[in-house]
């Protein structure tokens, strides 16, 4: 089923791109990138933004070698706190930079790439714009995967999803909104640092709690 999966995925995203011939279409240097990653039929969704092409365009594949799906959030060292709380909290088997052994969905509700600073200056407007026009992914994502759990990574991620709810564009299963794991990995907050230990130890309390309330579903 998720070679299947992937190939309706792939020729939605196609489908997006030929409709809008605007859009930056990514996969002409970085066709590995699919905004995606992990096991649809898992049950639970870990749902970001989009891509950061300013981490895109340094990425290397876990192994070392030239990037593959398996490069999609390992950048960062917020990338690589997310998939420590992974497998430290049995949403991924194996280590951190292991292939596969993923037991999650990871998303994005925007696939198109761009660089941090230039799509943070556009208007909130601009944006849901950009949700609206990859909306039809995102819910073939939902209708096809049927995640009973869905986890938000940030306030601007949950800002377009509610958007999107709004206009009826998709419906969301359970939720929750939790910080950014770049905001813990290169964000201050307050006195302490990006990675202070005690913000990992709340960040993995929190994995801690989804893990348990998703059990429990």
């Amino acid at each position: 089923m998720n070679e299947l999966y992937w190939k309706g995925l792939a020729e939605h995203i196609d489908n997006v791109f030929q409709s809008h011939s605007s859009l930056f279409d990514h996969r002409v240097d970085y066709p590995w990138l699919t905004g995606a990653l992990g096991d649809p039929n898992s049950g639970i969704w870990f749902i970001a933004e989009n891509p950061s092409l300013t981490q895109i365009e340094r990425v290397q594949n876990p192994d070392g070698g030239p990037p593959t799906p398996e490069a999609q959030w390992w950048a960062s060292r917020g990338d690589k706190l997310f998939r420590e709380m992974l497998v430290k909290h049995g949403f991924k088997s194996g280590t951190i930079d292991s292939p596969g052994g993923w037991k999650c969905y990871i998303t994005n509700v925007v696939k198109e790439t761009d660089y941090t600073n230039r799509w943070r200056e556009k208007t909130q407007e601009a944006r849901d714009k950009a949700a609206e026009i990859w909306s039809s992914v995102l819910a073939w994502e939902l209708l096809n995967s049927k995640p009973k759990y869905v986890v938000i990574f940030g306030g601007s991620a949950k800002a377009l999803l509610n958007h999107l709810k709004i206009i009826g564009k998709i419906k969301l299963p359970r939720s929750e909104n939790i910080k950014h794991y770049a905001y813990i990995g290169q964000r201050a907050e307050g006195k302490l640092g990006p990675m202070h230990p005690d913000r990992i130890k709340r960040y993995s309390e929190d994995f801690d709690r989804i893990q348990r309330t998703f059990n429990n579903l």
